[in-house]
């Protein structure tokens, strides 16, 4: 083809493209689209796609798995391994909140003893205690005419429970009411027994801290003689003696006391009381008893005792 008739033609071909691409618009993305056979999805105001789900009212999702299958388990944002030991700690300030020269590196270690219960420290029989109690004896010196002598023995249960007997002689030779009676007892015997709880169980049996409950018996006899005016004895047209009286007693005693240790196995102790009636069988009832043997006179009483203690074992060792 000449040369001129070749030139002739590019001013018809450029027009012919110019007007395909006006009248069919179409950009390469739409082209890929066509060729992959996926369709072009309208969109709504908001610019979302118009088959997609609403942001402001979702569906709610099943409880329950409808294929079946069980739901995958909750996912913690952060996983915890309790078992991994602790790792140390850098301290970039002190306990004021100043910023330390050099970081401290610290590693606490955690206590890993669970639900730890009282127990016993000492093994169940721990040894025998036998002590005499001389505290009315001191009072004697001091005066007093009535008083109440016992030997007491315990035995420990643990050093934290001691069962206790008592056994011992109480006389009165005195003259109450201010001097208007005299009033007059021979020995008689009482008996105690009871428990005392520790309070330092754990620690050297040699040192006690206790609480006491006793249940004690007496059984005597008395006499009252020069009965004056103004006694509790006196009555109208009464006796001025009353003699061969007798009398069997039952009471209690709440105690509280210490032990403490002296020299090896010798310890010294001290007991304070309180005493209530249970049953009293009085053969006058116009003339009760005024004193009544390892009681005395009021419900308040003191004991002091010097204690020999022996059969104690070391305590229980422990891991």
């Amino acid at each position: 083809m000449p040369r001129k008739r070749i030139h002739s033609l590019f001013p018809s071909l450029g027009a012919l493209l110019l007007m395909g691409i006006l009248i069919f618009p179409y950009s390469p993305a739409q082209a890929q689209e066509s060729a992959a056979g996926v369709t072009a999805t309208p969109l709504t105001e908001d610019g979302i796609p118009a088959d997609s789900i609403s942001a402001a009212n979702p569906p709610a999702i099943p409880s329950t798995p409808q294929s079946g299958l069980p739901l995958r388990p909750a996912v913690s944002p952060v996983d915890i391994d309790r078992e991994k030991p602790e790792q140390p700690v850098m301290h970039y300030y002190d306990k004021h909140g100043n910023p330390l020269e050099t970081p401290v590196r610290f590693l606490t270690e955690l206590d890993t003893v669970v639900n730890v219960r009282p127990g016993p420290a000492y093994r169940a029989f721990n040894g025998i205690s036998i002590g005499a109690n001389i505290f009315d004896a001191i009072m004697m010196i001091a005066g007093q005419r009535r008083a109440s002598f016992d030997i007491a023995a315990d035995c420990s249960i643990h050093n934290w429970f001691f069962p206790v007997a008592e056994a011992g002689v109480g006389y009165a030779d005195a003259k109450p009411d201010d001097g208007r009676c005299h009033y007059k007892s021979s020995p008689s015997f009482y008996a105690k027994i009871g428990m005392n709880y520790n309070f330092l169980y754990k620690s050297n049996p040699d040192y006690q801290v206790f609480l006491g409950l006793r249940v004690a018996m007496a059984s005597f006899g008395y006499d009252i003689y020069d009965i004056a005016p103004g006694s509790q004895y006196d009555y109208e047209d009464g006796p001025a003696s009353m003699t061969g009286l007798h009398a069997t007693c039952f009471y209690g005693q709440v105690l509280g006391g210490l032990k403490v240790k002296i020299y090896r196995n010798f310890s010294m102790g001290w007991t304070f009381r309180y005493a209530f009636d249970i049953h009293h069988k009085f053969s006058d009832s116009l003339y009760p008893a005024w004193f009544i043997p390892g009681k005395g006179t009021g419900p308040i009483s003191a004991g002091f005792s010097l204690i020999w203690s022996f059969g104690s074992r070391p305590a229980n060792k422990t891991d």
